[in-house]
């Protein structure tokens, strides 16, 4: 009897430690071939999977199904894409020389003062910048740019911009009468002394300036309101909240001119400057109302002008390789054009 229950003993034992092992095995076999590796094809992206491939963590970068930072996916994208330029100019950031003389350059203003000078007056007004928000793997910031192209009429691309976390809009951009098209959301609004329009509670004013007198005219726009002209007549003042206000580094919009518009024009526009700044602090890029309309008309969407396309003719940008970039941008994944 003794004999017997022993017997059954090891009996149920062997059984407990062959279901164990068993189960252990069809773990091991997701990720353990069982036999070796099948050639390649031949055909891009459809060699095998190796072991190391998958027992691989997978590391994302940001919390959407594609993410702007991801410089693999893209050799033309790294090619032109720097992560360590940082768009916003800091109280005291000292440009870099070569990007300062081609600054200077852009448009002359008389007797400039020393940059970091009127940096200093300007950065007692506005509230100096917040350290920008790295990409994290539980986060998608997704970012809406709106041009103000008359091929914006009649898309009812309206709530599809709403829906972003923020909304880039640029210059002289309106939205009354037209939010079935272009929608009524705004977090960022880039503009220059030229261009400046009075901003809602809440919004960023994000200055693209061109000379030290746009700099000096932003911190009296925002406080006394002594500066009247820059090469023609401006603003004097202008509705913004001085802790929300962001410079755009001249660093910054040279290394758009040389990177992406590749010495293309004068200068890069307002528009494709606010795409390349989406891409540095945006994980997901969506464009709307860049181009011509379907007739091939370049004018604003709010006004009919018949001159409208002379800018293209002046040499200061350069449209067409500006839409030619916008457009191998989302051939390669990193921008949603809405053209």
């Amino acid at each position: 009897m003794a004999m017997r229950r022993r017997l059954c003993a090891l009996t149920l034992a062997a059984a407990v430690l062959f279901i164990t092992l068993a189960s252990h095995s069809h773990f091991l076999s997701v990720t353990l071939p069982t036999r070796g590796p099948a050639p390649p094809t031949g055909k891009p992206g459809t060699e095998p999977v190796t072991t190391e491939a998958r027992t691989r963590p997978l590391l994302r970068l940001c919390g959407c199904t594609s993410c702007v930072s991801d410089l693999e996916s893209s050799d033309w994208f790294r090619q032109r894409y720097n992560p360590h330029k940082q768009p916003i100019l800091k109280q005291n950031q000292s440009v870099e020389g070569g990007a300062l003389s081609w600054w200077k350059m852009l448009q002359r203003s008389g007797n400039d003062r020393p940059l970091q000078e009127v940096m200093s007056e300007l950065f007692r007004v506005i509230a100096s910048p917040p350290e920008p928000l790295k990409p994290r793997s539980s986060l998608c910031r997704s970012c809406a740019v709106v041009g103000n192209s008359g091929n914006l009429l009649k898309s009812e691309y309206g709530a599809v911009i709403d829906s972003h976390q923020s909304v880039f809009r640029m210059n002289r951009a309106q939205t009354t009468g037209f939010v079935q098209d272009v929608g009524n959301r705004s977090t960022h609004h880039f503009m220059y002394p030229e261009s400046a329009v009075d901003l809602n509670p809440g919004v960023h004013m994000v200055l693209v300036p061109f000379k030290i007198r746009d700099l000096e005219w932003l911190r009296s726009a925002l406080s006394t309101g002594d500066i009247t002209t820059t090469y023609m007549r401006v603003k004097e003042r202008v509705s913004a909240d001085p802790d929300l206000v962001l410079v755009l580094s001249p660093d910054f919009f040279r290394y758009v001119h040389e990177s992406w518009t590749q010495n293309h024009g004068r200068y890069p526009s307002t528009g494709l400057t606010a795409v390349v700044f989406a891409l540095h602090v945006c994980d997901q890029v969506s464009v709307f109302g860049f181009g011509a309309d379907s007739e091939g008309n370049w004018h604003h969407y709010w006004e009919q002008n018949r001159f409208s396309g002379a800018f293209r003719k002046t040499g200061v940008h350069s449209a067409d390789f500006e839409i030619q970039v916008l457009k191998k941008l989302s051939e390669e994944g990193k921008i949603r054009l809405y053209l």
